[in-house]
């Protein structure tokens, strides 16, 4: 089989994803890239290379240097602000057919901004929390402040009372407000083809999280979820590796379109959702038809932090 080279920018703490990579025993050669020298993730990767951040205008030269050398196949950024630069630099990045495992711009520019992104659901008919930008908010209490453009828990909070809204309408005024509903929250692990089709849909029941990490998940094959995260899928126009999150109470809820591996993802990897396999396929021109899935429903994963000693 052919050895394939992939890049995975922003790697930092992501060795179980890494991992994973690794133990699917594929004859692919992975590199991590990030700004911090010590980043775990390169201890599991076969190499790995430091660059500048992304608000430095070395950093694109950098990548490219590195992308020429190692002779990159394709590049998986794996945090929000990667896969900005990726788009930013979508051209120069694509040379020589490599592939960028992001979406088309449209998807990028509705995802990863929460205000448009509840503009979008609502306009096609998805149920999503009402949410709305500062000024007149009309919805009881209590609220989730969110930035538009974020990721994890960093800067949300939660509103009781009318305090707190003023508070913060004025402390953030670069945050959307949206009404929150007491459910079971979901992780829907996804893998779109390069067509747009669903190859994967798990969707994990998120029972612990900690500072916006999943912490304990549990797989929970609801055919009602999964209908409706391939209909936004299509309406989006999503490709590659997917992380989509909702509320289940009365109705599903969707909440958040991550347009990259979430960080749970390896537990679907873990529990039959071979994706290092069948992105492998994609990049080697082979049909993603013959990889064959079976998930384990009900599943438990639990996490816990390891250290890394030099």
């Amino acid at each position: 089989m052919e050895t394939i080279k992939i890049l995975f920018l922003a790697s930092h703490w992501r060795v179980s994803l890494i991992k994973a990579f690794q133990d699917a025993m594929l004859p692919v050669e992975l590199i991590c890239a990030d700004s911090d020298s010590l980043a775990p993730s390169f201890k599991e990767a076969d190499r790995s290379q430091t660059l500048p951040l992304f608000s430095d205008s070395l950093c694109l030269q950098s990548l490219l240097e590195i992308c020429k050398a190692e002779k990159i196949s394709a590049l998986v950024p794996l945090t929000n602000k990667a896969i900005e630069f990726v788009v930013d630099h979508r051209n120069e990045l694509e040379v020589g057919g490599r592939r960028l495992w992001i979406p088309q711009s449209r998807a990028i520019e509705i995802c990863l901004d929460k205000w448009k992104l509840f503009e979008f659901l609502i306009d096609e008919g998805f149920d999503t929390p009402s949410t709305f930008l500062p000024g007149i908010i009309e919805s009881p209490f209590p609220l989730i402040a969110k930035p538009r453009r974020g990721e994890g828990s960093k800067d949300v909070f939660v509103l009781e009372n009318s305090d707190d809204l003023e508070f913060y309408m004025k402390k953030c005024p670069q945050h959307v407000f949206q009404r929150r509903i007491d459910g079971q929250e979901f992780s829907i692990d996804t893998f779109f083809d390069q067509q747009g089709s669903p190859r994967l849909v798990v969707p994990r029941e998120r029972l612990a999280v900690r500072g916006g990490e999943v912490m304990v998940s549990r797989i929970n094959m609801d055919a009602g979820i999964i209908d409706k995260v391939k209909a936004l899928g299509n309406r989006l126009g999503l490709t590659g590796p997917c992380t989509i999150q909702g509320i289940q109470d009365d109705n599903f809820y969707f909440t958040d379109v991550n347009l990259r591996f979430g960080s749970g993802f390896v537990h679907t990897i873990s529990a039959g959702g071979n994706v290092p396999l069948m992105m492998y396929k994609e990049l080697t021109g082979q049909e993603l038809s013959s990889v064959k899935l079976d998930i384990k429903d009900h599943s438990v994963m639990t996490r816990y932090p390891e250290s890394i000693f030099y």
